[in-house]
């Protein structure tokens, strides 16, 4: 399948997707998508930034197939996700080889798993989100759309967290927690009650340090 990588970050996630992609024989990268008019004359290695998300079903033309989220940010995911499958792209799943994922457990289309991290039964991650380096999404867990992991994170059975939430590095939610859309868990953070939208929470045990004014899913 011949991809192109949505990020241009040299030092950031765009990087991981594509020394990934790099084992796997069964794509061929094409360039690299990036919104920002500053980014335009970026490269990783001998990728390059080949326009944007208005560029895609141009692309799609030219033998385009598919497009991997290279950013590791929440905020923004969706309606990438929607702009990629609007010009009629797909969104591969990238899975690393040391990844469990338990038979029964959902991988919608454009999720990524990077490595030793663990999916259990039941559990369900949602399109386009992320599970980062050694993070687990325990049995019956449901990750919604565009949610990022962090690395080493523990989300604990039958926890659900929202559209383009964002659970920080090493943080604990515990189980049948809810964390809401768009809200945000800092690193570390034992979260053992139910995270309102738009929020950000962090500490043991978490409380809230910030409201959005803007909660809204979205760039």
């Amino acid at each position: 399948m011949r991809v192109v990588v949505y990020g241009s970050r040299p030092d950031g996630h765009a990087r991981v997707v594509i020394e990934l992609l790099a084992t796997n024989g069964n794509y061929k990268l094409m360039g690299l998508v990036d919104d920002l008019p500053e980014n335009a004359g970026r490269r990783i290695g001998d990728l390059e930034v080949v326009g944007g998300s208005s560029d895609l079903e141009r692309l799609a033309k030219d033998g385009v197939e598919g497009v991997l989220l290279g950013f590791g940010a929440a905020r923004g995911r969706a309606a990438v996700l929607d702009a990629v499958e609007n010009a009629g792209l797909a969104l591969p799943v990238l899975v690393h080889p040391t990844v469990h994922v338990a038979a029964s457990a959902v991988l919608a289309p454009g999720a990524q798993l990077l490595p030793n991290a663990s999916v259990g039964p039941g559990a369900r991650v949602g399109r386009g989100a992320l599970v980062n380096t050694g993070a687990i999404a325990d049995h019956d867990v449901q990750l919604a759309d565009a949610v990022v992991v962090g690395p080493g994170a523990v989300i604990a059975g039958r926890a659900q967290v929202g559209v383009e939430a964002e659970i920080g590095a090493g943080a604990v939610v515990l189980p049948d927690v809810r964390v809401g859309p768009t809200a945000i868990v800092g690193a570390g953070a034992v979260v053992n009650r139910d995270v309102p939208p738009g929020v950000t929470v962090a500490g043991v045990p978490a409380r809230i340090l910030e409201q959005r004014s803007d909660s809204a899913v979205g760039p």
